[in-house]
């Protein structure tokens, strides 16, 4: 679980620590700065993927094909006020180990790593540091692309890139351990780390729901939901396969919808491909090109968290969008209770009192309120639990934390 992320000149992040919890909900004003604060996680996803840095702001496309959108914006106005470089330090708990990323980057004339470093607790301090020094430009490096990357014990790392400039990328996918003459297995631990802590971060994923996309037939046999939710037939059908599983789709989506829904049924063509069917408790069958866009993205949203991998990092912005605000406590009552370190970590951006008024009290206390400081722009974070009247407003009505006063603190 990613526990805490500090954002130094990283968009509208001047200096901030955010601490994250199982369920996080995120709560502003627009341009607040929620939106940044996903992109600092999306970030992280594609350092974790092993991204060169400017792909992960500008986007990458394999012929014609788009494997990463980019962050919105691109490099401009990537740092706060015009800063030469940002750093985003991160904290993990992954299994029993504790571990603590620290990042800084350049952003002009490219983007590259000025500093990087790795801490585990298990080890007592850091398992890799690297001196800014020693990362730009192609200073530092020796032939075969040797990195001055020191080890907790002194030792060297050499990194497994043959690109001319491995600063465009994290050290974390191309460190490797030559062992010498006495050496010990030190560094084969700490890289096993960092290949734990790539996967923690790539598997971060962005519920960016598209009715559109959702309303065609899919090949059955697909088991993932895909970026904007277009195979969403075939994962309700590949859930509805397990009797138990089956039980909770329909438990969601019939306390959901209006007119209530008695079953879900696929309608399916000789090639193999399928789409799903709504069939309401009189027997109306409604399949998907007939169903509004609220419907799909809240069939979305709710395909996308019970079948989200373990130890998955869901990103979900408004979720409750489209939606009746009578149904919206109930579906922040899934994201909530769906939302465990064993399972997966959900972080979701809301504007709707109705939504609030579905989470529980601890789950309040632990959502985040963004603002900007008057005097500098720049976000400011804290913890609705630290806000004055919080326990008052939590009882009385949630759906006042929203405020503008309330959540100015």
């Amino acid at each position: 679980m990613l526990t805490s992320i500090r954002l130094k000149n990283f968009k509208s992040f001047a200096d901030q620590t955010v601490e994250l919890s199982p369920f996080t909900l995120l709560l502003g004003a627009n341009g607040s700065g929620k939106s940044n604060f996903l992109d600092a996680l999306r970030f992280l996803q594609g350092v974790g993927l092993d991204l060169p840095l400017c792909d992960i702001f500008r986007g990458r496309v394999d012929g014609r094909r788009e494997v990463w959108p980019g962050l919105r914006g691109g490099t401009q106005g990537a740092t706060y006020r015009g800063a030469k470089s940002f750093t985003i330090e991160s904290r993990w708990t992954i299994g029993k180990e504790e571990l603590t990323h620290k990042l800084t980057c350049q952003v002009e004339p490219d983007v590259i790593v000025e500093h990087e470093s790795l801490e585990a607790k298990s080890a007592g301090g850091l398992l890799f540091d690297t001196p800014a020094s020693a990362l730009r430009g192609l200073e530092g490096f020796s032939t075969g692309g040797a990195m001055k990357a020191a080890s907790k014990k002194g030792r060297s790392m050499r990194l497994a890139s043959t690109d001319r400039n491995p600063g465009r990328r994290s050290l974390l996918g191309q460190i490797e351990h030559h062992r010498g003459r006495g050496d010990d297995v030190s560094l084969s631990d700490a890289i096993a780390l960092c290949n734990a802590l790539q996967v923690a971060m790539r598997s971060t994923l962005s519920l960016d729901i598209d009715p559109s996309r959702m309303r065609g037939y899919v090949p059955h046999e697909i088991e993932n939901l895909g970026a904007g939710g277009q195979n969403l037939s075939a994962v309700l059908r590949w859930l509805c396969q397990e009797a138990d599983h089956k039980a909770d789709v329909l438990g969601w989506v019939s306390s959901i919808f209006a007119p209530e829904i008695g079953d879900i049924e696929f309608a399916e063509t000789g090639l193999g491909d399928v789409m799903m069917v709504l069939v309401e408790k009189d027997g109306t069958r409604v399949p998907a090109p007939s169903l509004p866009d609220g419907a799909l993205r809240v069939l979305g949203k709710i395909a996308g968290v019970l079948t989200a991998p373990e130890g998955s990092l869901l990103l979900v912005e408004d979720p409750d969008a489209g939606m009746h605000p009578d149904r919206a406590g109930l579906l922040a009552q899934l994201l909530e209770g769906a939302a465990r370190p064993s399972v997966c970590q959900i972080v979701a951006t809301t504007h709707s009192p109705a939504l609030l008024r579905g989470v529980s009290k601890q789950g309040l206390g632990r959502a985040i309120a963004f603002d900007r400081d008057p005097e500098t722009c720049a976000t400011t974070a804290h913890r609705l639990a630290d806000l004055p009247r919080f326990e008052d407003m939590a009882e009385r009505d949630p759906g006042e934390l929203l405020s503008s006063k309330a959540l100015a603190g």
